[in-house]
């Protein structure tokens, strides 16, 4: 039984995805084989992973007043995921974020809105989910929500995770503040130029943490409970990789909360990353409970 809840914060989108041909630009047309249309964005296809992995799991977000609004509400409750926390607002509508993904290379294109100005727009969040026995899992987006959101978990002992994959200011200023930042690849080489190992050190050096760098098909790589830590990808033959790093920071913030240390958490995460690569769409295939093969071994705390 999970020790407590999972709080996620941040993106929460209507994805329409597309298998595609190819994406060649001089083409008038390109076909597409399947279309999926679900809930998507950061922080809600994580919590979805969390949700489905047994934890309770609660959503803070803005959705639009508007049937997506609405279709995506209904779907995230159907996997589990307590929506009390989502802000329905009344004049902007709900993002929509197009993905097309090449059948053959399994490459991605995203075709997403600027928010920044949605995000600026949004009132305050009730932050009350937020406790000693919560884990927070913040991406970066609605930076002003989520600076309140992780002082609230320092003052009362939460644990915050981090899913970042640029080295932005409003991610930056987030970071003294979190305990597991988990980073891309591509985070450290827009950060100075930085290899996965030096991203890893420089982080801890300057913000202090445990963080992770995820590097795709090879697996991540933390610096965790003070020492370095290899942590594999699991072979699976992949379908679409859109939702991968979603479903592993859904994974380790659930893991936290299941009893696991951060390094089992680790690799239940991995798992959870894998499984999701094996159907099309991000929230297709999430790891199950009776999947679950590792002992719990006391939580991870600061």
């Amino acid at each position: 039984m999970a020790k407590g809840k999972v709080v996620g914060l941040g993106l929460s989108v209507l994805d329409e995805a597309y298998l595609v041909d190819d994406f060649e630009i001089h083409a008038v047309r390109t076909r597409f084989h399947v279309r999926r249309v679900a809930a998507g964005g950061m922080v809600s296809n994580a919590i979805v992973q969390a949700a489905e992995l047994g934890v309770a799991a609660h959503l803070l977000t803005m959705l639009g007043n508007d049937a997506d609004g609405d279709f995506i509400s209904k779907q995230l409750r159907s996997h589990g995921v307590v929506t009390r926390g989502v802000v329905r607002h009344k004049t902007q509508p709900t993002t929509v974020s197009v993905v097309l993904v090449d059948r053959r290379s399994k490459d991605r294109r995203f075709l997403v809105p600027d928010r920044r100005k949605i995000e600026a727009q949004c009132p305050d969040f009730d932050l009350s989910s937020i406790n000693s026995s919560t884990v927070l899992l913040v991406d970066g987006h609605f930076p002003k929500q989520a600076m309140r959101a992780v002082r609230r978990a320092r003052e009362c002992g939460a644990v915050v995770v981090a899913d970042f994959h640029a080295p932005r200011p409003g991610c930056m200023k987030l970071l003294p503040f979190v305990d597991y930042p988990i980073v891309s690849s591509e985070f450290g080489t827009a950060w100075q130029k930085r290899s996965p190992r030096q991203t890893l050190r420089a982080l801890q050096e300057q913000y202090g943490g445990n963080p992770v760098v995820t590097l795709g098909e090879k697996g991540a790589v933390g610096l965790v409970e003070g020492r370095l830590t290899d942590i594999p990808a699991a072979r699976v033959r992949v379908r679409d990789t859109t939702g991968a790093g979603d479903a592993f920071h859904g994974g380790f913030a659930a893991g936290l909360c299941l009893g696991y240390s951060a390094e089992q958490s680790l690799h239940l995460a991995s798992r959870a990353a894998a499984k999701c690569c094996t159907e099309f769409g991000a929230t297709a295939r999430p790891l199950q409970t009776n999947e679950i093969s590792v002992k719990p071994a006391g939580r991870a705390r600061k």
